[in-house]
């Protein structure tokens, strides 16, 4: 059996098992465009993987993997340190190249390509070609178009992911005495490499020892190495510039994001000239904090200056208090270059609850989808804050639905980018690519958010060179670039009036007026949906408008 499988969803082995022979519609893609192909394959009955391949020609780039299952608590951890022990469930969440399989891990399998268009291909007839599994075949068929080629300007949409090297160093066994060594560059950079192909642009730093309190599995040390001798603190930034600067090879350079000022606990911590750990807790706002935060502002800044990096580098605040973060505002306002500029301010807020006056400081915030109250509102606060030269981006994570979990159907990631889009914002922000649990492979449970929350890439296994993507990433890059396909398209005076781009305008208009899908809490506390069933056709239906909609309009 060779048939078509719907990248949206997931799929079981029986519902493989009943998959069905059908006419692929005809695959829509812009010159240096990837597009991925969903087909199942089985049953395998000699324990063998047979040949599969798409024939096209040298110069596109075909690659075929298998979507693996990994087990998922179906509720949320509850309890910071205790991992849920289940119930489970399996999780198709991960893609693990062909060519690295040896033994099929299942009769069938649902396999995903990916296919990348040469920046220089375009036909005015469709590229007709056929998958090819032993002696089957199952046509295929791809429309080049469009008016110029990928990639896109990734600031159409942008795409914020935070990022984990210690994470990175404890899965592959980086010795303490080798982190942002030439090992550690080299794996890390692995994960750097998908997220920068996705256009992300922004770096995520620390600047404390653990400022989230340790939320995820593995700690996260701060990148600047604080010590206190009898002369006051003195500030090690070697790790720090490593870090940012393996970014920066790979074109990720618009933001560095230094997190925090404000960490949860409001602890600080440092070693004394004996080398042990010192920890602080002082009061935002007293005289002992603005103290420890004055010498490294003043230290900082100038280190930025000298690597030129001040322009590019944001305070980074995560759902704070209001009062802590007008305390932040306040005392940021001292701390600026020789020439009178002041250090940026980003932050997750929910934009509901602060004051116009307090949200214009911060030239960077995101707003987590379940705070985004009235859309309308929404959609013209987000319009207020272009005008004024400020971003606005939305963010999901746990306690979310429609989401991005190891168990949340693609298209959830589809279908939110694009109602997001609709109202306006300036892109995505997620945590994380990489915060990987202990064995992503064995189970993707956590002890305190939804199973798969805390990361889009899986680690890959010995004999594979690249992370392995999950389904919910690379439909996230599949509807980045057509969201940024529209925004050029409407924006530019030569395509903004074309029957086809004035339809699809018209058409992500009408989403502001059917709400997200309504959420509920399951009996183990995850975020689920009310009716998943009807939200699924719901999604599917929503999302498969705007791609016929969006394919009329690069034809034009």
């Amino acid at each position: 059996m060779l048939a078509f499988t719907d990248f949206g969803r997931h799929y079981t082995q029986a519902e493989l098992a009943r998959a069905k022979e059908q006419q692929h519609p005809t695959v829509h893609a812009w010159r240096g465009e990837q597009v991925f192909i969903s087909f199942a394959v089985g049953p395998l009955t000699n324990g063998k993987i047979p040949d599969i391949s798409i024939d096209l020609p040298a110069n596109w780039t075909v690659e075929i993997g298998v979507v693996r299952e990994t087990s998922a608590y179906i509720g949320r951890g509850m309890t910071w340190g205790e991992i849920p022990a289940g119930p489970n469930k399996s999780a198709p969440d991960y893609v693990q190249p062909l060519v690295g399989l040896q033994t099929p891990p299942a009769p069938y399998l649902n396999c995903l390509a990916a296919i990348t268009v040469p920046a220089e291909a375009y036909s005015e007839l469709p590229v007709e070609t056929v998958i090819q599994v032993g002696e089957e075949t199952l046509p295929l068929t791809l429309q080049v178009g469009g008016p110029g080629a990928m990639p896109l300007d990734p600031q159409l949409f942008s795409l914020e992911l935070w990022e984990y090297p210690y994470a990175v160093a404890r899965f592959y066994h980086i010795p303490a005495d080798q982190l942002f060594g030439p090992e550690h560059e080299r794996l890390t950079k692995e994960n750097l490499q998908k997220y920068s192909a996705m256009g992300g642009h922004s770096i995520t730093t620390t600047i404390v020892e653990d400022p989230w309190h340790h939320q995820t599995y593995d700690a996260y040390p701060s990148l600047v190495q604080w010590t206190r001798a009898a002369d006051g603190f003195h500030f090690d930034y070697t790790n720090f510039d490593r870090y940012v600067q393996w970014n920066l090879d790979l074109g990720i350079d618009r933001k560095i994001k230094c997190f925090s000022i404000l960490p949860w606990e409001n602890e600080i911590k440092y070693r004394d000239a004996q080398g042990a750990w010192v920890t602080e807790k002082p009061a935002v706002g007293s005289d002992r904090w603005r103290a420890i935060w004055t010498a490294f502002l003043t230290d900082f800044i100038g280190h930025l200056n000298e690597k030129k990096w001040f322009d590019r580098t944001y305070m980074a605040l995560d759902e704070r208090p209001i009062d802590e973060m007008k305390t932040v505002i306040d005392f940021l306002s001292h701390f600026k270059t020789a020439s009178g500029q002041p250090l940026k301010l980003s932050g997750a807020v929910n934009y509901q609850t602060v004051a116009t006056d307090v949200l214009d400081h911060y030239q960077d915030i995101s707003i987590n989808q379940a705070d985004i109250g009235d859309p309308h509102a929404f959609k013209q606060f987000v319009a207020d804050r272009q005008a004024k030269g400020l971003e606005t981006t939305f963010y999901n994570c746990v306690g979310n639905y429609p989401s991005m979990f190891a168990l949340s159907e693609p298209i959830e990631t589809a279908y939110l980018l694009w109602y997001f889009a609709s109202l306006g914002v300036d892109g995505f922000l997620r945590w994380a690519l990489d915060g990987w649990v202990e064995d992503p492979f064995k189970s993707v449970n956590h002890w305190y958010w939804e199973s798969g929350d805390p990361f889009l890439l899986y680690p890959h296994r010995e004999g594979d060179t690249a992370p392995y993507l999950s389904p919910r990433i690379m439909m996230m890059a599949h509807t980045l670039g057509q969201i940024r396909q529209w925004r050029l398209l409407a924006a530019s005076t030569a395509t903004q009036d074309t029957p086809g781009v004035k339809a699809l305008t018209a058409y992500l208009d009408t989403l502001i007026d059917t709400p997200l899908p309504a959420k509920t809490v399951n009996a183990y506390g995850a975020a689920v949906g009310v009716d998943e069933k009807a939200d699924q056709q719901y999604m599917h239906k929503t999302v498969a408008k705007i791609e016929a909609l969006l394919a009329r309009a690069g034809m034009e």
